[in-house]
C-alpha cells in the first residue's frame, strides 16, 4: 500500500497538516466565528514562526487577511479588528464585520502539499453582505524549509465595492517574538538578490523588496526565521510592495498601503503571499530557489 507523503490531522478546529516522509509537522489552518487563519507554522526542526495573537493587539492572527474598511452601496466593513475590546473607547471596535466560513476547510492531499479551500461571507456589522472570499492555503515542505501560500480572491458580489486606502490591509503575518529585534532578532530586506539587515524602517518598511524575512540566532535554540514575499496582486503588476513592516512583529503586503481598490461588481480582487518558515541563515541562494 503506498503511503500519501503528506496527511492532515484535525484537532478541533485546527487542520494539522504532517509530513509522513520526514516525520515533521509543517502548521494548521482553521477558522473561527470571526476569521480564518493558519498557526502554527513550524520550521523543519519544529520551532514556530509566528504568533497566535499578541497581547495587545488580539486581532493580529497568525498568517492572515485583514482590510478596514470594505465599502458597497453606502455601506462599510472592518475586517481588520474582530470585537475583543482591548480597552474603554478603543478606536478600531467601529463598524465590525466578520469572515463568515461557509463550513469547515475542505483539504485536498497531494504529492506536493495539502491544499486547503474555504469559501466566506464578508458580512456587515448588520451580518449584510459586503463580498465573498475563496481562501486558498497550501502547506507543502522542501528540503530546507516549510511553506505556506495563501490566496484571497475578493468577489464583488453585491454591488461595486471599494477596499479603501488604509494601513489596516492586505495579507501577512504576525511574527514569533523571539525573531523581533527587541529580543535579538534583524528584519532583512531582500532586493535583486542583494540582503540588508537591520531595523524595519532601514531595510525593509515601505520599501521595494523582494522578500522580507525576521530572522534571529535564539540562545540554546540556533538560527532560525521566516521569509515573506508577494505571489500575486491583481489589482497591480508590481511584487515589490507596499509593504508594512515593523520591529515589534506586524509583516503585511498591504496592497491598499498607498491607494484604494475599486472593484467593479461581479469582478475580483486576488491578493497572495508566500510564507516560509526556515532553520539556518537565510541567504541570496536559498532565497532563488523558495521564489521558484
Amino acid at each position: 500500500m503506498t503511503t500519501s507523503p503528506y496527511e492532515v490531522l484535525i484537532n478541533e478546529a485546527s487542520h494539522f497538516v504532517k509530513d509522513n516522509a520526514g516525520g515533521r509537522f509543517l502548521g494548521a489552518f482553521g477558522a473561527n466565528f470571526w476569521r480564518s487563519w493558519v498557526y502554527p507554522l513550524y520550521t523543519p526542526s519544529g520551532r514556530t514562526v509566528v504568533e497566535n495573537f499578541p497581547f495587545d493587539h488580539p486581532f493580529h492572527n497568525g498568517v492572515f487577511v485583514g482590510q478596514n474598511p470594505v465599502k458597497v452601496g453606502g455601506r462599510e466593513g472592518n475586517f481588520w479588528a474582530f470585537p475583543v475590546k482591548r480597552h474603554h473607547g478603543d478606536h478600531i471596535m467601529a463598524k465590525m464585520g466578520r469572515m463568515d466560513p461557509q463550513g469547515a476547510p475542505a483539504a485536498e492531499v497531494t504529492g506536493a502539499g495539502v491544499r486547503f479551500a474555504l469559501k466566506s461571507i464578508w458580512r456587515d456589522e448588520e451580518e449584510q453582505p459586503l463580498c465573498d472570499e475563496e481562501r486558498t492555503v497550501i502547506l507543502r515542505s522542501v528540503p530546507d524549509a516549510n511553506v505556506c501560500d495563501m490566496v484571497s480572491r475578493k468577489t464583488a458580489a453585491y454591488g461595486d465595492a471599494e477596499f479603501s486606502k488604509t494601513k489596516f490591509g492586505s495579507i501577512g503575518a504576525r511574527v514569533e517574538p523571539r525573531l523581533l529585534p527587541k529580543l535579538g532578532g534583524q528584519i532583512i530586506g531582500c532586493l535583486d538578490g542583494q540582503l540588508r539587515r537591520g531595523l524595519a524602517d532601514e531595510v525593509a518598511n515601505q520599501k521595494a523588496c523582494d522578500a522580507v524575512a525576521y530572522e534571529s540566532n535564539v540562545p540554546g535554540i540556533g538560527v532560525y526565521g521566516i521569509c515573506l514575499m508577494i505571489l500575486d496582486n491583481s489589482a497591480s503588476p508590481d511584487r515589490h510592495g507596499p509593504w508594512f513592516i515593523r520591529d515589534y512583529g506586524m509583516a503585511m503586503f498591504n496592497a491598499t498601503q498607498n491607494s484604494a481598490i475599486s472593484v467593479p461588481a461581479g469582478g475580483a480582487w486576488t491578493a497572495a503571499l508566500r510564507v516560509v518558515a526556515y532553520d539556518g541563515e537565510l541567504t541570496a541562494e536559498r532565497l532563488a530557489a523558495w521564489q521558484a
